[in-house]
């Protein structure tokens, strides 16, 4: 099976942006990070397929620091 790209967008609180940034960063080559609209704490992070696990571990540990994420569909 071919490796596909994963695109998905969310609604995070705009304080916690620069965090989650450098979390997801340090781990190198694993996911695009991108802010769509730092007032609306918009953001989109793009990642091959074979990483959705480790991206949606890496999202679910954020909680720890009370930063959560809303996907958003239609923006």
């Amino acid at each position: 099976m071919s490796n596909i790209e994963i695109t998905k967008r969310f609604i995070m609180n705009r304080k916690d942006i620069g965090f989650f940034k450098a979390i997801l960063e340090s781990y190198e080559e694993i996911a695009i990070f991108s802010v769509l609209d730092g007032e609306r704490g918009l953001i989109e992070v793009i990642y091959p397929s074979n990483f959705e696990d480790d991206v949606t571990s890496i999202m679910s540990d954020m909680a720890q620091y009370e930063i959560f994420f809303q996907e958003v569909h239609d923006v």
